[in-house]
């Protein structure tokens, strides 16, 4: 009977066992789903919201939105290797359910506002409070088998995708439906839905207690311990470069647009048509490639998608049509999308098991600060270069991935 009951308990010492850790990655992405759908319902209306509070210069409104757009990821990621570690401390489940609750009650406040500081300052609590997508990626890479983490992160981010894919249009029906303070109760209303389905829906279980081994202690302790695990720091350039990539498309499309032959009239459905299909095409890969990893090595799909996104970026800069435009991202979303998933699959097998959440936080979280001033660069470039001075440096940036993942592979690490 007592060795009945050691060997029970040894059992629920282990973590995920069997298909818990689907079910679990299930909730997470509906709670994902949900808080995000509710993000993507009035973050593109911001602006107009901006020049509601007062700002009715129109460079001063594009300043501030450029600001408020940016704050609170840079923020978060920043912060993601304190909130990873106290992840790792006190809890995994809990630290992301503060992210959600947080985020679901600052949206509600921001109805409330009344000048353009109060909103700033929700932006800033979102950043310093908020940040429940690097710990949601944290927590896949932690609930997942090493070998499908980025199968894990790849239906995360492909759940993230699809809750910003339709959500501006619909968010323009709300806005319009009940103004612009009314989408924030509706927005709050979709993050709660978010944060109650992961708080009852989630079962976080006890984390194996093993010996680690020296460098495994040292990673879970501070960033600093981890920038000495193997491959850790090119990681986090890596991914902070490939998200970089991806958010310099959106401030810019519309008026690089406008330079080619998109007719005026159409413009704006022109570019919703590219940006919309370029998110779709990312998410299809982002979930494909995040299953090819758990079977191949990702090191060398790696190399093919950044090979590949290098090959789609630089024509980007030459084109004459806006159609070419629009094949083009196509085929960097569905071809190189994946990029991201991939470099996450890597750290799985490269990282120890020790202290996951914190480690996969602070990708994240660095994957954050590169989209927060991706915007800022794009503009800087545009204004003293060319509006197609971005898509040399995306193509620059994906060979620079391209050479350190040939590295990888051929050190067969």
């Amino acid at each position: 009977m007592l060795r009945a009951q050691r060997a029970l308990r040894a059992r629920l010492m282990v973590v995920e066992p069997g298909e818990t850790w689907r079910r679990n990655l299930a909730v997470l992405m509906l709670g994902i789903f949900a808080t995000y759908t509710g993000f993507a319902f009035v973050m593109p209306f911001l602006p107009l919201f901006v020049t509601q509070l007062g700002v009715t210069d129109p460079g001063e409104a594009a300043l501030w939105s450029g600001v408020l757009f940016g704050l609170s990821p840079l923020l978060s990621g920043l912060l993601a290797p304190i909130w990873g570690a106290l992840a790792e401390r006190y809890g995994r489940k809990a630290m992301l359910a503060r992210g959600l609750g947080v985020f679901a009650l600052l949206i509600l406040l921001t109805a409330f506002v009344t000048n353009i500081w109060q909103l700033l300052a929700l932006r800033t609590l979102n950043g310093i409070f908020g940040g429940y997508i690097v710990l949601a990626i944290g927590l896949a890479s932690a609930i997942a088998p090493k070998e499908r983490v980025g199968e894990a992160i790849g239906l995360i981010q492909a759940a993230q995708l699809a809750g910003g894919i339709g959500a501006p249009f619909i968010g323009g029906i709300i806005v319009d439906l009940v103004g612009l303070r009314g989408s924030f109760f509706v927005a709050a209303a979709l993050a709660l839905v978010g944060f109650l389905a992961f708080q009852i829906g989630f079962r976080e279980q006890p984390v194996a207690r093993t010996a680690e081994p020296e460098r495994g202690r040292e990673a879970r302790g501070s960033l600093r311990g981890w920038l000495r695990q193997p491959h850790f720091a090119g990681l986090l350039v890596a991914i902070f470069a490939l998200q970089f990539i991806d958010r310099s498309f959106g401030p810019l499309l519309p008026l690089y647009l406008g330079t080619l032959d998109a007719p005026a009239e159409r413009l704006g459905t022109i570019s919703g048509t590219v940006l919309a299909g370029g998110a779709l095409t990312a998410g299809i890969a982002a979930t494909v490639v995040g299953r090819l990893s758990g079977r191949s090595n990702p090191r060398a799909l790696l190399v093919g998608t950044t090979a590949i996104g290098a090959a789609c970026c630089l024509p980007l800069a030459g084109v004459e049509h806006w159609w070419q435009v629009l094949v083009l991202r196509l085929l960097l979303g569905l071809l190189a999308g994946g990029a991201v998933t991939l470099v996450y699959a890597v750290g799985g097998r490269a990282l120890p098991d020790g202290a996951r959440v914190a480690a996969f936080s602070t990708l994240a979280g660095a994957a954050q600060v590169g989209g927060a001033i991706s915007p800022m660069v794009t503009g800087i470039l545009a204004r003293w270069i060319s509006l197609g001075a971005i898509f040399v440096l995306d193509a620059i940036l994906y060979v620079a991935v391209l050479i350190w993942a040939i590295r990888m592979l051929r050190a067969g690490r």
